[in-house]
């Protein structure tokens, strides 16, 4: 009995072992294609499209990116292109998808709904904290953008839902044992691909400290912060101490609270991800196949180096 509750426990974790690389790629695949596809077609095409040029191009190889350009008109269309062009393949690989039952089939569908996922975030948070692709609709709007906030958000709690739905149960199918055993197998392997994922991404940008890229991610409140505090400094007849500094700082932030909507929408994209996995389908039971694993750790290979790539080209 022992013996054979070790070879159960070895086979388990081999098992996880697997499903655990492949999600590992799958997310880097999808998340550097998507950045390419977002940045160069998204945002470039557009820009070339109104008749603006492409002056430069940053790509981090594990976080996101931007581009530089210059449009005499276009401005909004070239900020929302990249959301948009992230939408339209999303829904388009969902919908190509749709009939397909094995795991692949399933994983195509899951990274489409993950595209229309991040895009509707991006677009929610963005408008609504003045940051990113969403800050120029954030001024355009003021108090009325949440006019765009809210249906998108509302887009991502369905893509969340819908994107959990189909893949967790033929992902947890790959893992031996009782469903709760599937299940503990199944979140481990992606509570570390995400941890993988996130840490490299944080490790470069950290690394690489791209003021512009800091810049454009930072919300409207903190840039409003930021100014009227360099001018309350500036009319002090004597240089503030760091104490009254810090003191101002706190009340300009008061001052500019907002509703914490980022917080509130990740919480409960958790939930809706949660509520489509407790209904989710499972799959024919085996644990995920090579081939399988070979081909998504060619193309996270392969999208890494074409991002790479991409950024030595322009620099």
């Amino acid at each position: 009995m022992i013996q054979y509750d070790r070879v159960v426990s070895r086979a388990w974790w081999i098992c996880v072992a697997r499903l655990t690389v492949l999600v590992t790629c799958v997310g880097l695949a999808t998340s550097r294609i998507g950045l390419v596809a977002h940045e160069l077609i998204g945002h470039g095409g557009v820009t070339i499209a109104v008749g603006g040029t492409i002056t430069d191009v940053h790509l981090f190889w594990f976080a996101g990116g931007w581009i530089r350009f210059e449009a005499a008109r276009g401005d909004l269309a070239i900020a929302l292109g990249g959301i948009g062009i992230e939408s339209v393949v999303g829904v388009a690989l969902w919908l190509v998808l749709a009939r397909r039952t094995t795991l692949g089939g399933r994983i195509g569908r899951a990274i489409g709904a993950a595209l229309v996922l991040h895009a509707t975030w991006y677009l929610a948070t963005g408008t609504w904290h003045g940051f990113g692709d969403g800050a120029r609709l954030h001024q355009e709007l003021g108090d009325a953008k949440w006019l765009v906030a809210i249906p998108a958000a509302m887009v991502t709690l369905g893509a969340a839902y819908a994107g959990a739905r189909g893949v967790l149960g033929a992902l947890a199918a790959t893992v031996p044992g009782t469903a709760r055993v599937r299940i503990a197998g199944t979140a481990l392997a992606l509570v570390i691909a995400g941890g993988i994922q996130l840490g490299a991404a944080v490790v470069e940008v950290q690394l690489r400290r791209d003021a512009t890229y800091t810049q454009t991610m930072r919300p409207e409140r903190d840039r409003l912060v930021s100014r009227e505090l360099a001018q309350w400094a500036a009319e002090q007849q004597r240089a503030p101490s760091d104490e009254e500094r810090a003191r101002m700082e706190e009340e300009l932030a008061a001052k500019h609270a907002t509703f914490p909507f980022a917080i509130v929408l990740a919480i409960l994209t958790v939930v809706a991800a949660i509520a489509g996995a407790w209904g989710a389908r499972g799959a024919p039971d085996g644990p995920v196949d090579g081939g399988l694993l070979a081909r998504v750790a060619l193309l996270a290979s392969g999208s890494i180096a074409l991002v790479i790539a991409i950024d030595v080209l322009f620099h």
